[in-house]
Parts: C-alpha cells; structure tokens; sequence
C-alpha cells in the first residue's frame, strides 16, 4: 500500500518511471544520431549523383561535338573519304546512344531520346547509301548537320 522511501525520487516518480523515462532518453538519442548519419553519408551521394549526370552530359557533348566537326569536314571533302568520315559520325553516335542505355539502364530514365538517336543512325545509314549510288549528297549532309548540332543544343539544355 505505501511505498517504501527508497523507492521514489524527489518529484514522486517510481524507479520504474525513471528507469522507462531512461530507456526513451537513450532511444531518443540514438535516433537523433542515426538522422545525422545519414544525412552525413547522404549528402555526398546526392552530390556524387549529379556529378554522374554531368559527366554522361560531358561525355555525350563531346561524341556530339566531334560529330559535328566531321560532319562539317563532309561538305569540304566529298569525295574518296566521305565514306570512312560517315563510319566515324556513326560511331560517334553510336557511343551516344549506348552511354544512354547505360544511364538509362541506371536511373530509369534516357537523358536523350533513344528514337532520336537511331534517327541519326538511320540518317547517316541513308547518306552512305546515296554515298554507294552517286546521288548528290548535299540535303543528306546539311541534314545530318542540323540533327547533330540539334542534339548539342539539347545536351546544353540538360545542364
């Protein structure tokens, strides 16, 4: 019925209440101290995700642009080597479009429309066959120029 002295504190609190006032002191504790582990280790795998992005972006600006400065030597140069210069474009797209796939493959979603990327394919697929023929290649190259320089302004946009 009464409790014994020993057994309450100064502001009436049973060992057991204190004992469970503890116990949620320490649980407190340690979850505030999981919160800031993480966000300590968090924190530098975000930023470590967008360095990601910018260098599949760096890297896809830089196949564009090389690209680009073949597809500009094609309207110089149309002639024995234009064959070999396309083969190069294609790589070039080509490296694009499986640096794509891969980020794709990682975070769910293409920074480049895959559709687009074959298009290019299919366009210089195009110009090698006129290329075989001997049709005037000229509307092939100014085309192939426009959609490579389309996707520089994109992968500047992604920035």
């Amino acid at each position: 019925m009464y409790r014994r002295y020993s057994q309450r504190n100064g502001e009436g609190l049973s060992l057991t209440q204190i004992k469970r006032n503890r116990i949620k002191d320490v649980v407190i504790l340690l979850l505030l101290a999981a919160v800031i582990a993480m966000a300590v280790f968090l924190v530098p795998a975000l930023r470590t995700k967008n360095e990601e992005r910018d260098i599949y972006i760096n890297r896809f600006r830089i196949e564009a642009e090389e690209a680009s400065r073949l597809t500009n030597s094609l309207s110089r140069n149309a002639g024995a080597d234009s064959a070999e210069i396309l083969s190069k474009i294609r790589c070039n797209i080509y490296a694009i479009k499986k640096l794509n796939e891969h980020y794709s493959s990682q975070h769910g979603a293409p920074l480049l429309s895959d559709a687009d990327l074959q298009e290019v394919i299919n366009m210089i697929d195009r110009y090698l066959q006129a290329l075989t023929t001997g049709i005037t290649t000229g509307t092939y190259q100014t085309d192939l120029q426009l959609t490579v320089d389309q996707i520089i302004e994109v992968l500047h946009t992604l920035e």
